[in-house]
């Protein structure tokens, strides 16, 4: 789920920014595609808690693949990246949004693939839970990653789609100005030649 983690999210992003700047004329969707693999840290987490701070357990558990691929962990991830972005201008509000909805995603795409892998509800159920049911057959025991060893050509061509779609659809509703959102000032000045708003 390497690349296919970052295609869902960029899908998720445009269409998930599009809806909050309807209603809010800000946009920070790109948050859910930086902190698309926030929950994966459990894989390096656990040995440097252990082995710099002697930390072995969180929330009860032993960390281990898997901890922070949970509802709590997404709350805690989201309250962390609000208070590190507020000094850049971000809102907290903001922040804990687009936090929350791209560790949802990474924990959604997680399930689709990998049927009973996570406690994604913890705390509120300690049930390991998955929803390969809904994907097309696919789990974590024939899940290869075919396309250059980075991604499963099936799971990413489907994202790839998903990614077309969403962008399609802002770009038909907003114009092509919704991508100053997710590029520097000064190039999208040098491609679309006029200033943000």
């Amino acid at each position: 789920m390497l690349a296919e983690h970052l295609v869902y999210s960029a899908a998720i992003a445009i269409v998930a920014g599009m809806i909050f700047f309807r209603y809010t004329g800000r946009d920070c969707s790109w948050i859910i595609v930086v902190v698309a693999y926030l929950p994966d840290m459990d894989k390096i987490a656990g040995p440097v808690l252990r082995h710099f701070f002697g930390i072995t357990m969180i929330f009860g558990y032993t960390i281990h693949r898997g901890v922070f691929h949970t509802v709590a962990m997404m709350f805690l991830f989201a309250l962390i990246i609000a208070v590190l972005l507020h000094p850049f201008g971000i809102r907290y509000f903001d922040a804990i949004i687009f936090t929350a909805i791209g560790t949802g995603a990474h924990l959604l795409e997680d399930a689709l693939v990998y049927p009973a892998g996570y406690m994604y509800l913890w705390p509120f159920s300690r049930d390991k839970a998955g929803l390969a049911w809904l994907s097309t057959g696919l789990n974590e025991e024939n899940y290869t990653a075919t396309f250059f060893h980075i991604a499963n050509t099936e799971v990413l061509l489907i994202g790839l789609a998903l990614l077309a779609a969403a962008a399609l659809i802002r770009t038909r509703i907003e114009g092509p100005g919704w991508i100053r959102w997710y590029m520097p000032e000064s190039v999208y000045q040098s491609f679309f030649g006029k200033k943000t708003v």
